[in-house]
């Protein structure tokens, strides 16, 4: 009886669906079912309400993927969380680079994609739909908004294309979700995870940084990610300015001494050198000689190279000579 009702009450919003496809913007179409091109799901491998990351059939014509791929999470995350994007300006400009994912984010999907990836078969790819919070009205409310794409591996490289990015739901597909008794449900929304055809719903374009390179058609939504190059590039910027440059002087006096005790090595064995002569040859070293390894004994001993001790018995041993 109860299944029967559903029926009929949904028969009779069918006429009020209709008119809100045609006179709603085409923006607000976003919350009417994509019936008429879904991808075929061949594995879920993780599922909470409208988030998701699946397993589904490559694009018609896509080369074979290289999958199944073992791949670690800690550096897919930090990769993924590498990711730069400049909304509008860039290079040369007022506009600051912004992260594509916050690293908690970089977490989730790295985590469920890293497994996808390795059940992968070479003819299917992994999409996701992520959700995110954004703070509005002074950080007093916190707005919820959606993150997908479309994830493949290839000649060595992590293949990411952004479908759309902190994509939001505003008050007028919220206000028309009310009207028909959807409340806090969106899993009837349409989310654009990207393909390889066309350029997804992301504003700007990703930076390219260490690791991350443009996709094969120079899409701005599409990078191929060198997994260790990228995930080392994060983990170097996170390491703060002071400690970065009390890292390079202790770089720098650490090549000094190493220079140093080298000229030392390099002077004693000199000197070894000279008095191995002097022995051979039966005969006394010259005063002016003498003098120069004096003074250059004098100049290890004030540098540091050389203690009281090992200066007392090299010069005993050169005065031996006279």
């Amino acid at each position: 009886m109860k299944t029967f009702q559903r029926l009929t009450r949904a028969v009779r919003l069918l006429p009020a669906l209709l008119f809100a496809a045609v006179s709603l913007p085409a923006a607000a179409l976003d919350l009417l079912p994509d019936i008429f091109s879904k991808e075929e799901v061949k594995a879920t491998v993780w599922e909470l309400n409208e988030q998701y990351v699946r397993l589904v059939e490559i694009e018609p014509g896509a080369p074979q993927n290289d999958h199944p791929v073992v791949l670690d999470k800690i550096e897919v995350q930090q990769a993924l969380a590498s990711l730069q994007l400049w909304i509008e300006g860039g290079l040369l400009r007022d506009e600051e680079a912004v992260s594509v994912y916050p690293r908690k984010q970089a977490g989730l999907i790295a985590t469920y994609v890293v497994d996808a990836l390795a059940k992968a078969a070479p003819n299917e790819d992994v999409t996701f739909n992520v959700r995110g919070y954004t703070d509005v009205m002074l950080s007093l409310v916190k707005e919820r908004e959606w993150t997908t794409g479309r994830v493949f591996y290839k000649d060595g490289r992590l293949n990411l294309i952004v479908g759309e990015h902190r994509k939001r739901i505003d008050k007028a597909k919220k206000n028309v979700e009310g009207s028909f008794g959807i409340i806090d449900d969106f899993r009837d929304v349409h989310f654009d995870v990207g393909t390889r055809e066309r350029k997804g719903r992301m504003r700007g374009r990703i930076v390219t940084t260490t690791g991350v390179e443009v996709g094969q058609t120079g899409r701005p939504d599409w990078v191929a990610i060198d997994i260790d190059a990228a995930a080392l590039a994060f983990r170097e910027a996170q390491v703060p300015d002071t400690v970065r440059k009390e890292e390079r002087k202790a770089q720098a006096a650490a090549a000094r001494l190493t220079l140093e005790r080298r000229e030392m090595r390099e002077e004693m064995a000199r000197m070894r050198k000279e008095l191995q002569d002097l022995q051979e040859s039966k005969g006394g070293a010259s005063l002016e000689s003498l003098e120069d390894r004096l003074a250059k004994l004098q100049q290890l001993r004030e540098q540091g190279l050389i203690d009281e001790s090992d200066f007392k018995r090299r010069k005993d041993e050169i005065l031996s000579e006279i």
